[in-house]
């Protein structure tokens, strides 16, 4: 017998006491699953049955009533029985052509039972075959995980993992992981090519959350390998409301059955546990590497030295220039109140950056060292001689990270800031420090992303720390006056500020810009004089506020 997971109707056919049977009824319900059987002698047996019983009778409870059948079989078809097993030639000829058409409608099966089989043998024979059934998906499944065990305890990894999958189900298999981005392939070389691309696709990777509330633990889609269409089995790798990643299995070679998908899903746990393996192992040396850069980045000349005696261990290459860029991640507080997880949510944005930047690295061909800090990521972009870097080339490289960040659609979540490249490393500071206010100080969030420190303007003087005191100072004795009118009369005074000097002081200028009659700008403007007492005549008033409207933006930045 070609056994499945479940008996089906079909199966019974195979059991040696009842091969002589015959189908009634019901061909096209013959896949139903028997989960046990039960004898009917009675005429209220409703109440006793369960769904997947198949129902053993010899009709002697209606042998006087046959049209007593033609109301039975809806009502146990309705009860999600398997089937009806009836022993004609004894109390009953034939079934009724009327009820085997009711049947039929239903697709319920009545089987007609040989009159010389005994319910014992019948009953027996069944639940043997159900049990045997158990046992060798229970046997294969322990099979399978004890050599997944011992894959992992041998230091073993995706690859052997996937390897012991392949040998199992004998069809093509990826694992998909998340974490690190990273794909595994077992297949013959023939599919190779083409099952790589497929992997290639991002969308494979997004995971169908519906599934789950369907209480399912695989879906099916189709890919085309050498231009024939293939079912390619999705088991999300999904543990603790954490979703790691995926196992794909193609159909290329045969249909998987139901016994070889539990054995596949009995595998998802062993997967999880060796991606949090290598999850802690790297937060692990991420701990050990941000104190690295620490050190290296500190003005402390014993921090830096301590940090040039461990450089090898880290794979700093001391002979290299150095360019600091600082990822940043924007109002991180706010965002995370409106998230369910708020851990989780973190450590997907560093996933996705760190995959980010390796994948740039690798495209560019750059040599890049990489820390992960909660509120920011560092990256040092080194180059064998200082005459290969420029600003140009810097940003290039900052640009096509922030167009893969764009296609995630993180972009609003973080800021990029280069520094500039300094001759000596135990300068690299200053470059991660001005890099850390570009990233704080560019302006206009959607055209200055990434943003190099030679291009903040004057925005490169009063980012200074020191100078927070005067600029707080500076910017109370001019604009709070105006901020706090905005704020208590719901006004744009600030706005048409900034405006006036944007447009050269052409008030019609600003009147297209803000959508706005022309009247009402030439009010503003008179209400800006009055509570500021400022003369638009005065060059050096009119300088002063120009430079507290970026004042202004720098300590608003800094109070969200």
């Amino acid at each position: 017998m070609n056994k499945g997971t479940d008996l089906e109707v079909k199966d019974l056919f195979e059991i040696e006491i009842l091969k002589n049977s015959k189908v009634l009824s019901g061909n096209e319900g013959l896949h139903r699953k028997i989960t046990k059987v039960n004898v009917m002698e009675v005429p209220d047996i409703l109440d006793w049955v369960t769904p997947g019983e198949f129902l053993l009778t010899t009709a002697y409870s209606f042998k006087d009533n046959l049209n007593s059948l033609i109301e039975l079989v809806p009502m146990l078809n309705k009860k999600g029985l398997a089937g009806l097993g009836i022993k004609t030639k004894r109390y009953i000829e034939k079934i009724p052509e009327e009820i085997i058409d009711i049947a039929n409608k239903l697709d319920f099966p009545i089987i007609e039972i040989p009159i010389e089989a005994s319910y014992s043998e019948i009953i027996t024979s069944v639940l043997s075959e159900i049990i045997n059934r158990q046992t060798n998906i229970l046997t294969r499944i322990d099979k399978f995980h004890n050599r997944l065990v011992s894959v992992m305890l041998s230091g073993g990894s995706l690859q052997g993992i996937a390897n012991a999958i392949y040998e199992s189900v004998e069809n093509s298999v990826a694992i998909s992981e998340d974490i690190f981005k990273s794909n595994v392939i077992v297949c013959d070389d023939c599919n190779r090519d083409e099952i790589e691309k497929i992997m290639l696709k991002r969308d494979n990777n997004k995971f169908n959350f519906e599934i789950l509330n369907k209480g399912l633990n695989y879906y099916n889609s189709v890919d085309i390998i050498k231009g024939i269409e293939v079912e390619r089995i999705n088991i999300p790798i999904f543990i603790e409301q954490q979703h790691y990643g995926f196992i794909y299995i193609w159909q290329d070679k045969k249909m998987l059955s139901q016994v070889e998908l539990s054995v596949i899903e009995s595998s998802i746990s062993i997967i999880a546990l060796d991606l949090v393996k290598k999850l802690s192992i790297f937060e692990i040396e991420n701990k050990h590497r941000i104190e690295f850069f620490d050190n290296l980045l500190s003005e402390d000349p014993k921090k830096y030295k301590k940090a040039v005696e461990r450089a090898r261990l880290f794979d700093f290459d001391v002979e290299l220039y150095y360019t600091a860029i600082v990822i940043k991640f924007k109002n991180i507080e706010e965002s995370i109140k409106f998230t369910p997880n708020n851990t989780n949510y973190i450590q997907k944005l560093h996933e996705k950056l760190m995959s980010i930047i390796d994948k740039v690295s690798v495209f560019k061909k750059e040599k890049t060292l990489y820390a992960n800090k909660s509120d920011r990521i560092i990256i040092l972009l080194g180059k064998k001689n200082i005459n290969e870097v420029s600003k140009k080339e810097v940003l290039e490289f900052c640009q096509m990270i922030y167009s893969y960040v764009k296609k995630e659609s993180i972009d609003s979540r973080i800021s990029i800031g280069i520094g500039r490249t300094y001759s000596k490393i135990s300068e690299l500071y200053k470059s991660y420090r001005e890099a850390n206010r570009a990233s704080d100080n560019s302006k206009d969030k959607n055209e200055n992303i990434p943003i190099h420190y030679d291009d903040l303007g004057i925005y490169r003087i009063l980012s200074y720390e020191e100078l927070k005191p005067e600029l707080y100072q500076f910017y109370n004795e001019i604009l709070e006056p105006l901020v706090k009118y905005d704020n208590e009369k719901d006004s744009e005074l600030i706005e048409t500020l900034k405006k006036y000097f944007e447009c050269g002081g052409n008030l019609k200028k600003i009147s297209q810009r803000m959508y706005i009659h022309y009247n009402t700008i030439i009010y503003r403007i008179q209400r800006i004089k009055e509570i500021i007492g400022i003369d638009f005549e005065d060059h050096n008033t009119m300088l002063n506020v120009q430079i507290c409207l970026k004042v202004y933006d720098i300590l608003k930045d800094e109070k969200k």
